[in-house]
């Protein structure tokens, strides 16, 4: 009996001090600073439209009050001596936008961020198509990325063990040339610059650059996935599956910006194939049956281009998505196509009749 009550009391005694140190260990003291002063408004990514103002409120303990804030939208920095003001919302780009806000208590200061969303005020001017003429198209192409250059077609095509970098003769369909990518890639965009033609893969980070004879000359490598791509001037464009549109040196391939495509509603993502025509990126929308324009410096959605019932209900029984814009410079044409197709469709686009 007095070697059982000696056993219970020294199960009891080691029970109370593992209790003791798993309290220690599962209690430790947090490094977080808890600051003295919070953002009130704007709320984390409030959406504003381009001529809004941005109401800003910030509140703070009796340790410390406030005496100046400071808030850097872009490259504008402007300085309040009140808790509760107003700033213009950016003018420029759409999309995100990161405000720094520092509250002062004379020579101390407490830094905030706060994300907010900029849409234009516009809604995107509502376009259809016009079939102009209708040319063959291999159904067996599971069109990435499409371009024209000197009157002839250039196409990129998907799919792993599928896919390829073609160049077409345009009212035939014919295939002139062709060069098939390893089974480890998937194609994606085609752009041509100074000469030379990039083409993206979906996954791999790695694309495949070629002379005028289709000869690769070397590689290049990427962070993002590799959707649309497209040439603007001295910069090749990309996407990627988001809404964020990148400019890129060509020889380094590095980005050196980045937009947005926004319209008056909000993000439009999955951009996909791309062509610059008349100075606007003009963009497929993955899975969509419309194509959007979208303003090179704001990242504005001006136009939205109905390009539904192109194919037959028996054609699209057997198609994909619609993919593939590709403009001709010298006649001013433009071509229109998609995964697995049969017709590539030479279009004109027109306002929609209210």
């Amino acid at each position: 009996m007095i070697r059982l009550s000696y056993v219970i009391l020294a199960s009891l005694i080691l029970f109370a001090s593992c209790k003791e140190g798993k309290e220690d260990t599962e209690k430790p003291s947090s490094p977080r600073i808890r600051k003295n002063t919070s953002i009130e408004l704007p709320t984390q990514n409030q959406t504003f439209t381009r001529g809004d103002v941005i109401n800003v409120s910030i509140s703070s303990n009796d340790d410390f009050p406030i005496d100046s804030v400071e808030i850097t939208i872009g490259d504008l920095v402007k300085k309040f001596y009140q808790p509760e003001f107003m700033v213009e919302v950016p003018s420029q780009k759409v999309g995100t936008w990161r405000l720094l806000i520092k509250a002062y208590n004379g020579q101390a200061s407490e830094t905030h961020y706060r994300k907010v969303i900029v849409l234009p005020e516009n809604a995107p001017e509502e376009l259809t198509y016009t079939i102009e003429n209708t040319y063959p198209h291999d159904t067996d192409d599971y069109t990435q990325g499409l371009l024209i250059k000197d009157g002839i077609l250039y196409e990129s095509t998907g799919q792993k063990g599928e896919s390829t970098f073609k160049k077409k003769e345009l009212t035939t369909g014919e295939t002139l040339n062709v060069v098939n990518l390893s089974s480890d890639y998937f194609g994606e965009g085609l752009a041509i610059i100074n000469d030379e033609f990039y083409q993206l893969t979906w996954t791999a980070g790695v694309g495949f650059v070629y002379n005028l004879n289709m000869e690769q000359v070397r590689t290049f490598n990427y962070q993002v996935q590799g959707w649309g791509l497209t040439t603007l001037e001295n910069e090749l464009i990309l996407t990627d599956e988001t809404e964020k549109i990148f400019f890129i040196e060509p020889q380094s391939f590095t980005i050196q910006r980045e937009i947005e495509a926004y319209d008056n509603n909000g993000k439009i993502d999955s951009l996909n194939e791309l062509e610059i025509i008349d100075g606007l990126i003009y963009a497929n929308v993955y899975q969509e049956d419309f194509i959007v324009a979208i303003d090179p410096e704001t990242g504005e959605v001006v136009k939205r281009i109905d390009c539904s019932g192109l194919l037959t209900d028996e054609e699209a029984s057997s198609a994909d998505v619609l993919n593939g814009i590709a403009y001709d410079a010298d006649t001013g044409k433009i071509y229109i196509t998609g995964k697995w197709w049969p017709k590539l469709f030479e279009v004109t686009f027109q306002p929609k009749s209210i």
